[in-house]
C-alpha cells in the first residue's frame, strides 16, 4: 500500500508539471450549468466536451475532468479543472487545476495548481502551487509555492517557496525559500532564506539568511548571516554574521560578527573587529572597542570606556604589577590590568601578622583621576586620587568555600615617578561577612559587630599603602577625558 501510494503521488507530480500553465487565460466563453454529474472521465452528463463547461454543483462518482468550477465539487478519488477552481473541493485523494485555486479546498492527499492557490487549502500530504500560494494552508508534509508564498501555512515537514516567503509559517521540520523570509516562522530543524530575513523567526536549530537578518530570532543553536544582524537574536550557541551586528545579541555561546554594536551578552565570547556598546562575556576580544565591558577576560589593540574584569588586557591600556599592606596585617600581591583611567585589579594576599596561615584572593575595580578632579587648588600632573572598591575571600590553611569575604571602598591618594613606578595609600571602610568561626583576628577592630542569619558581621575603617610598577600614565581632567569618549550612549 505504501509502494502504491508513492507511485501514485509521482504519477500525479510528473503529469501535473507536464501540463501547460493557464492561469487566468481561460476561453471567455465556458458555458456555465447548474450541475454536472461524472462517473469517470469522460463519463459525463456534458458528455465529451467536459473541457467546455463551468458548473456550479460538480459531482464526480469517480473523479471529474472539467473545464472549470464555480461553486462546489467532491470526488472519491480526484477533482480536476483545468482553467481554475474557484468554490469548495472535497476529495479523496486529490484536487487539481492548471490555473488558479480559491476558495477551500480539502483533500486526503494534495492540492495542486498550476496558477496561484488562495484560500483555504487543507491536504494529507501537499499543497503545491506554481504561482503564488496565499491565505490558510496545511498539509501533512509540505506546502510548496514556486512564486511566493504568503497568509498562515502549516506544513508537518516544510514551508517551501521558491520567491519570498511571508506570514505566519510552522513546519515540523523546517521553513526554506530562495528569497525574503518576512513574518513570523517557527520550525524545530531551521528557517532559511536566500536573501533577507525579517520579523520573528523561531527555530530549534539554525536562522540562516544568506544576507540580512532583522527583527526578533530565537534559535536552540544559531542565528547566521552572511550580511548583517539587526534587532533582538538570542541562541543557545551562536549569534553570527558575516558583517555587522547590532542591537540585543544574547547567545549562550558565541557573539561573532565584523562589527559589534549594542548590548551584547555571551556565556563564552564576544568576538569582533569593533566592539561598541555594552559588552558581557566571559571573554570579550576585540581589534577595537569602546563602551562598557564586563568578563572574565576583556582584550582588545584599542580600548576606550569602562572595564570590569578579571583582566583586562589593552594595548594602549596600563598592565601594572603592585604589592600591598592593608590594616591587620595583610600583605597583597596584584596584577593590574585595564585603562589608565579604569582598571582591574587581580590580588592574591597572605596574612603577617597571625600565628597561623590564612590567605585570601580578591578582585578589585578603581577609577583614577587627576588630583585637580578631587581638590581644586591642586595642580600637578603626577598626582592621582584611586577610588577603589574590592571584593576578598579568605579561607586558613587549605582552600575553603565556606562564605568568609571583607569588602572594601578605599579612597587613596597618590604620587607617580615617571611612567614606572607609583606608591598610594589612603583610608578604607571595610565590612567583613562571615560564617566562620574565630575570625574576628583578621580584625584589629570593630565599630560594629552584629549577628543574623548565622552569619558574623564587623565594620572599620583601616589603611592601605602600596606600591605600583611598570606601564602608567599623567592622565588630564576627569571631565576632559570624558568629553572625548565617543561613546552613543
Amino acid at each position: 500500500m505504501q509502494f502504491t501510494l508513492r507511485a501514485l503521488l509521482l504519477s500525479l507530480f510528473t503529469v501535473f508539471l507536464s501540463l501547460p500553465t493557464f492561469g487566468q487565460t481561460y476561453p471567455s466563453d465556458l458555458e456555465y450549468r447548474k450541475w454536472r454529474v461524472t462517473l469517470f472521465p469522460p463519463i459525463s452528463t456534458n458528455g465529451t466536451k467536459t473541457l467546455d463547461y463551468s458548473a456550479r454543483y460538480s459531482i464526480n462518482l469517480l473523479a471529474g475532468y472539467h473545464g472549470a468550477l464555480d461553486g462546489y465539487e467532491i470526488a472519491p478519488l480526484f477533482n480536476y479543472n483545468r482553467y481554475y477552481a474557484n468554490g469548495f473541493q472535497l476529495s479523496g485523494l486529490a484536487n487539481i487545476t492548471s490555473g488558479d485555486m480559491a476558495g477551500f479546498n480539502l483533500s486526503g492527499l494534495t492540492n495542486l495548481s498550476k496558477g496561484d492557490m488562495t484560500g483555504i487549502q487543507v491536504s494529507g500530504f501537499a499543497n503545491f502551487s506554481d504561482g503564488w500560494l496565499e491565505g490558510f494552508q496545511v498539509s501533512g508534509a509540505v506546502n510548496y509555492s514556486r512564486r511566493g508564498s504568503s497568509g498562515l501555512q502549516l506544513a508537518g515537514i516544510a514551508n517551501i517557496s521558491q520567491r519570498d516567503i511571508e506570514g505566519l509559517h510552522a513546519a515540523g521540520v523546517f521553513n526554506y525559500t530562495k528569497r525574503d523570509l518576512s513574518g513570523l516562522q517557527a520550525a524545530p530543524l531551521f528557517n532559511y532564506a536566500g536573501d533577507d530575513v525579517e520579523g520573528l523567526q523561531a527555530t530549534g536549530g539554525i536562522n540562516f539568511a544568506d544576507n540580512d537578518i532583522s527583527g526578533l530570532q530565537a534559535a536552540g543553536i544559531a542565528n547566521i548571516s552572511r550580511g548583517s544582524i539587526e534587532g533582538l537574536l538570542a541562541s543557545g550557541v551562536l549569534n553570527y554574521a558575516e558583517y555587522n551586528a547590532s542591537g540585543l545579541l544574547v547567545s549562550g555561546g558565541f557573539n561573532i560578527s565584523r562589527n559589534i554594536e549594542g548590548l551584547s551578552a555571551a556565556a563564552i565570547a564576544n568576538i569582533a573587529r569593533d566592539l561598541e556598546g555594552l559588552q558581557f562575556a566571559a571573554i570579550n576580544y576585540s581589534r577595537e572597542a569602546t563602551g562598557l565591558q564586563i568578563g572574565l577576560l576583556n582584550i582588545a589593540r584599542e580600548f576606550q570606556g569602562v572595564p570590569i574584569g578579571l583582566l583586562s588586557i589593552y594595548g594602549n591600556g596600563r598592565a601594572n604589577v603592585e604589592t600591598r599592606f592593608s590594616d591587620a596585617g595583610f600583605v597583597d600581591l596584584g596584577i593590574t590590568t585595564g585603562t589608565h583611567r579604569v582598571y582591574n585589579s587581580f590580588l592574591f594576599g597572605y596574612n603577617s601578622l597571625l600565628d597561623r596561615d590564612v590567605y585570601r584572593i580578591g578582585v578589585a575595580v578603581a577609577l583614577e583621576k587627576n588630583i585637580q578632579d578631587s581638590f581644586e587648588n591642586i595642580e600637578s600632573t603626577s598626582l592621582f586620587v584611586n577610588q577603589e572598591f574590592s571584593v576578598f575571600h579568605l579561607f586558613e590553611g587549605d582552600w575553603d568555600k565556606t562564605k568568609n569575604r571583607i569588602f572594601t571602598y578605599k579612597y587613596m591618594l597618590g604620587k607617580r615617578f615617571g611612567s614606572g613606578a607609583s606608591v598610594f595609600g589612603g583610608p578604607s571602610i571595610n565590612m567583613q561577612v562571615t560564617r566562620v568561626d574565630n575570625t574576628n583576628d583578621y580584625t584589629w577592630y570593630s565599630v560594629w559587630s552584629p549577628s543574623a542569619g548565622g552569619r558574623q558581621y564587623r565594620f572599620w575603617v583601616g589603611f592601605t599603602i602600596g606600591v605600583r610598577v611598570f606601564h602608567q600614565k599623567n592622565l588630564p581632567l576627569l571631565e576632559d577625558d570624558f568629553n572625548n569618549w565617543e561613546i552613543d550612549w
